[in-house]
């Protein structure tokens, strides 16, 4: 691919689209998401065939400077698109999206906007991050995923120098190295009058060949990610009558549902059984989730039903 620039969001065409696969395709990549639009003198020489930069402030949508690739894009129309190539990524960074100093309306490591992201990352991956940026029990609740985190030093294979990527460890915050393994949960299942009900904790966005997904989502991106995400739909703005109408009204098979109910979800299945004949859709019902205390209610009914 040779050096290209692109200046609106209109303009990334299928053969631009075609020519990124292209560049990603069975490579080494990684991508740093709030980069900044600094290109440093290291990105080069890290063990990596692709360097990709996103961040919105990039005056250009997409340019290319040798291994670095710059998308100018938000997180949620960046992930969009490299979902659309089907690109996979070996290396995840996010150190400082702005969130006191301007710039970032939301936590890119948010359980919403990383369960986003991950889909494009591989099932073993490298992930660099913050974690006092955030505090530390607010990242103790982010990395509650399902998952095998385990923490590098500088002496283990693989681990690369974080510091490279930003300032910001001149302020005494202390920058982390993880290999990361996806470990998704064992499924449970269970009938809910003639519906089909399972669960398990994964990823909520690995299940987009569903016919709709109600996902957990920051008010001030609502729109945005159904823009590139049509299939999806937010749980907040609806109660359960709606969540049904709607499934009803476009004649939804397969749900895909989120945590949404503060772990009680027995009114919600009586809902269900109560109103079958009067909206038959969904047929079936996927509960999803990334914190391992979630659905105990659902877990609970799975268990009473296999010991009857």
């Amino acid at each position: 691919m040779t050096q290209t620039v692109l200046q609106s969001p209109q303009c990334v065409t299928d053969n631009f689209k075609h020519a990124l696969q292209e560049r990603l395709k069975d490579r080494k990549n990684l991508v740093y998401f709030a980069s900044g639009r600094s290109i440093r003198n290291g990105y080069s020489d890290l063990p990596y065939e692709n360097v990709v930069l996103v961040d919105r402030c990039f005056k250009e949508v997409l340019s290319v400077h040798g291994k670095v690739l710059c998308i100018g894009l938000d997180s949620v129309q960046a992930t969009a698109l490299f979902k659309q190539i089907n690109a996979k990524f070996d290396a995840f960074v996010c150190i400082n999206e702005g969130l006191s100093e301007g710039g970032g309306h939301y936590p890119i490591h948010g359980n919403w906007s990383l369960s986003n992201i991950l889909p494009i990352l591989k099932d073993e991956y490298l992930h660099i991050a913050c974690p006092e940026y955030y505090g530390q029990r607010k990242w103790k609740k982010m990395s509650d995923l399902p998952q095998q985190a385990v923490l590098l030093s500088e002496k283990d294979s693989g681990y690369i120098d974080p510091k490279m990527f930003s300032d910001y460890h001149k302020y005494g915050k202390e920058f982390c190295v993880w290999k990361v393994t996806k470990q998704a949960g064992e499924p449970v299942s269970f009938k809910c009058g003639n519906r089909e009900i399972a669960v398990q904790r994964a990823n909520i966005w690995d299940a987009y060949e569903l016919d709709a997904l109600f996902v957990r989502c920051s008010p001030g991106e609502a729109q945005n990610l159904k823009s590139v995400a049509p299939r999806a739909e937010i749980l907040k703005d609806h109660t359960f009558e709606q969540i049904l109408r709607y499934c009803n009204r476009n004649k939804i098979s397969k749900l895909g549902l989120s945590p949404w109910l503060r772990h009680n979800y027995d009114g919600f299945l009586t809902f269900l059984e109560v109103n079958e004949e009067r909206f038959p859709y969904p047929q079936q019902i996927h509960f999803y989730h990334l914190h391992k205390n979630d659905f105990q209610q659902l877990y609970a009914r799975a268990k009473q039903h296999e010991e009857c």
